[in-house]
């Protein structure tokens, strides 16, 4: 089975090219790098995108040269090609680059003429979170059949665990570390640094507001910068505890796959889809998150964009501190927690396996219809 598939500069597209379902022969279209993901050039291209869309009011739209069996489209680009068509996204405002500004009535029903043809043969969801956004945006009776969520993952490898000695927590936000929730963990962590031996690790390219600087510097916060390979990141894994997650306005975090992957429990902001991957008191805390970003409806109110290097929330923090404390604390409840993450990616509900088995019913009945 030939599948056509378009993929961006994203680390998770690496780990759906590089493990297809078995019988499955891609044929790559574009590429996944980390180094052009996050490079200036590539910045400027999206916000070039994102600006025609939103001038023309269209969604994503492309036509693939392609002899291949079925085209598996990415990041909710709906193919002009009149051959099997599938998609997967990880929110409506994919299908118009994320630009959740965008997403207007002209672009819904742009949307829903294109998905509702007889090419799309199913549409793929991230998340039931996703799912439920799209039937939201508009009435999707007609395209509900073709609906099934399909979870990104992230293939299965033994981190090495490196001997250090303090319990460090670990936070990811390359191109967004407030968006990430910095200030949330920021306002926690001076209690628990005084009260315990811990570390803080951020691994971030964006440059912190001068007062955050002095505060790193205060309070012995590392900061790794640069774009790091694979046994970089496995071992900045190996190194960190806890993985402390925050963001109120992500829909999916790969950065957090990784680090279950690496046995680390999690402690998890409960905003979107984040529900669907981290079990309380299993691989994991959440802490519960006010609609600050997503509505009720997994949706986005336009008028209120917020400016998250200037967020704080103290009960967040509060709630955030207990979690954090008791895995400090805890330490064969920590190592349990991360034992159960770490099987949830190898074998578990968010595994290559599961997606792939997926993929590949959807894709033989997609050539089929």
């Amino acid at each position: 089975m030939r599948v056509f598939i378009p993929i961006g500069p994203h680390p998770q597209y690496r780990e759906i090219v590089d493990y297809p379902p078995k019988g499955v022969e891609y044929e790559v279209y574009g590429k996944s790098d980390p180094k052009a993901y996050y490079s200036k050039s590539n910045l400027t291209k999206r916000k070039a995108a994102r600006l025609v869309t939103r001038v023309l009011a269209i969604p994503r739209i492309f036509y693939y040269k392609t002899d291949a069996d079925l085209i598996f489209s990415t990041r909710g680009i709906t193919p002009l090609n009149r051959k099997p068509w599938v998609t997967e996204f990880e929110h409506p405002y994919a299908f118009v680059g994320m630009d959740y500004n965008n997403w207007g009535w002209r672009q819904r029903r742009f949307v829903k003429f294109l998905i509702s043809s007889k090419n799309c043969k199913r549409l793929m969801p991230n998340s039931y979170a996703a799912m439920m956004a799209l039937k939201n945006s508009f009435d999707a009776s007609r395209i509900d059949s073709k609906l099934e969520v399909v979870k990104l993952a992230v293939h299965y490898k033994k981190i090495k665990r490196i001997k250090h000695d303090k319990v460090t927590l670990l936070t990811i936000g390359n191109d967004d570390v407030y968006g990430r929730g910095f200030n949330i963990i920021k306002d926690a962590f001076p209690e628990l640094k005084r009260k315990y031996d811990i570390e803080w690790t951020i691994k971030t390219n964006q440059q912190f507001h001068p007062k955050d600087n002095a505060f790193i510097e205060r309070y012995g916060v590392k900061v790794v910068r640069g774009i790091l390979s694979d046994k970089e990141m496995d071992e900045l894994f190996g190194r960190s505890d806890i993985y402390v997650f925050q963001s109120p306005g992500e829909t999916n975090s790969i950065a957090m796959y990784e680090a279950m992957r690496a046995g680390l429990p999690v402690v998890s902001t409960d905003a979107f889809a984040f529900p669907e991957k981290v079990i309380p008191g299993y691989n994991g805390f959440m802490v519960h998150t006010p609609h600050v970003f997503w509505r009720k409806d997994f949706l986005r109110d336009s008028k209120h964009d917020i400016d998250y290097s200037r967020y704080h929330n103290r009960k967040l923090s509060d709630e955030l501190y207990g979690y954090v404390e008791y895995l400090v604390k805890h330490r064969k409840e920590r190592l349990k927690m991360g034992k159960n993450a770490e099987l949830t990616i190898k074998n578990g509900p968010l595994s290559v396996q599961v997606r792939n088995e997926k993929l590949r019913e959807i894709f033989e009945s997609a050539i089929k219809r």
